[in-house]
């Protein structure tokens, strides 16, 4: 095992103590599991999931995306306040 020093933020500092202390391990016990936990992670697997939720629902799937649009601005309506100009003279 090597030794290292690391610099924290007080908040951060102060989380891993209120954790380490839930917890029952030491906060460099703590540390070391969340790394080991981290490292662990497949980057490009991580990103696979997150865009599988992505996906469309399935209510949507026959939809075409730009009917859709036009159908709901076409049925919008809004109104843009122009401010008016002062009266009175100029300069």
């Amino acid at each position: 095992m090597h030794r290292t020093q690391i610099y924290l933020h007080d908040a951060l500092y102060d989380s891993l103590k209120v954790r380490s202390r839930s917890v029952g391990v030491s906060i460099s016990e703590l540390i070391r599991r969340t790394l080991e936990k981290d490292m662990q992670k497949d980057p490009v697997a991580d990103a696979r999931a997150y865009f599988s939720r992505l996906k469309p629902l399935e209510s949507f799937a026959d939809v075409d995306s730009q009917d859709y649009v036009r159908a709901i601005r076409s049925s919008t309506t809004f109104s843009i306040a122009v401010p008016a100009f002062p009266t009175g003279s100029r300069g």
